[in-house]
């Protein structure tokens, strides 16, 4: 149990450091995507003049796009410091503008010092008069850009945590339901284990050899029952196996009373059921079908294939009428467990015709 907790946290911290590794990934490929075309474009804005003035515009542009890309990156790892956009108290509208109106006002005198560098001290306009004005423009500019790259960078983190959530909703509800199977199974042992204890109790008073050879298969079927219960499905075939030492001491009971038609082909050997489950229902056909019969009575089990599915039934002659007084536990855990393993697909049901009352498996083909 204790390493079984183990390894779901270890498989928890697993996926969430693969989770993170992806993110980051995704995150400096866009920052080398985004900035990457920016500076593309900025290049082939001017592909005009001589080949000497083209490097040089091509390089101040460069070099400004690299400081754009390292401003970014350290904005980013400020708003993750802060917990500005990760929803971690109230959003300080004020410095958030602020620090937005920082990166502008450098970058934009990057973009300066970089024509001043590169460009011998052009400023995209041989018209001084239109200096001023062009650097309030291309402040503006760049509180955009800068903006525009928050705005994106807020809804991927937004994408993020709605993806985290769901995979904590997911995580929860296969805890719910790894829970309630436990539960379930907890419920289906001492059910089962008192069948098979007023199984024997019957046999001591009729045949006390019987009976002690009763309690031999009881403590095999238990043995199979522990083992059994450390999963969450076994082979139909193992299923099978404790099923038939489980009839053997019903069969020391009943003697000709007990019927047996069994008609499982090995080709659904591994298919996944959960544990116990087939005698669940071997059980109550027999305690509301061979009980009640004065004579003879039959239990047939059989499997086949209904399209994707498949369908392994457990029939006994009598009526439903004649099990009103059960508490129908076993049936009701069956079901429950078949649809928290394989879906809604899957089930379990009782149906009464022609004098037969069968209880029916559907579940999936799938191997154990």
């Amino acid at each position: 149990m204790q390493a079984a907790e183990l390894d779901k946290t270890s498989g928890s911290h697993a996926v969430a450091a693969v989770t993170e590794g992806s993110h980051e990934r995704a995150y400096w490929l866009c920052q080398l995507g985004g900035w990457g075309t920016l500076t593309v474009i900025n290049v082939l804005s001017s592909s005009s003049g001589s080949w000497d003035s083209v490097l040089r515009f091509a390089a101040a542009k460069t070099f400004c796009m690299i400081v754009g890309f390292a401003l970014s990156h350290r904005w980013r790892l400020h708003l993750r410091e802060r917990g500005w956009l990760h929803g971690n108290g109230a959003f300080p509208i004020k410095r958030f503008v602020a620090w937005l109106l920082a990166m502008s006002l450098v970058q934009t005198g990057v973009l300066i010092l970089s024509d001043q560098i590169f460009r011998k001290g052009r400023f995209l306009t041989d018209e001084p008069n239109d200096v001023p004005i062009l650097v309030v423009g291309v402040f503006f500019l760049w509180f955009g850009v800068f903006m525009v790259w928050t705005l994106c960078y807020a809804v991927a983190l937004s994408r993020r945590r709605a993806v985290r959530f769901e995979l904590e909703k997911l995580e929860l509800e296969v805890t719910v339901k790894d829970a309630e199977l436990r539960a379930l199974q907890a419920q289906v042992n001492p059910h089962f284990f008192f069948n098979s204890l007023n199984s024997i109790r019957a046999l001591i008073y009729q045949d006390s050899d019987a009976a002690a050879r009763a309690v031999g298969q009881l403590a095999g079927m238990m043995r199979h029952s522990l083992h059994a219960g450390q999963y969450p499905t076994v082979r139909l075939a193992d299923e099978m196996t404790a099923l038939d030492a489980y009839l053997g001491m019903e069969k020391l009971r009943f003697d000709e009373r007990l019927q047996l038609t069994i008609d499982v082909a090995p080709e659904f050997s591994e298919v996944a059921v959960p544990p116990m489950a087939l005698q669940t229902l071997v059980e109550n056909a027999i305690k509301h079908g061979v009980e009640h019969s004065m004579g003879a009575c039959e239990v047939r089990i059989t499997a086949r294939r209904e399209g994707d599915m498949v369908e392994v039934s457990v029939a006994n002659q009598g009526t439903l009428a004649e099990a009103s007084a059960s508490t129908r536990l076993g049936l009701d855990n069956t079901s429950k467990r078949l649809a928290l393993l394989f879906g809604p697909r899957a089930g379990c049901t009782l149906i009464a015709e022609d004098g037969w009352v069968t209880a029916r498996i559907t579940l999936p083909q799938e191997a154990a």
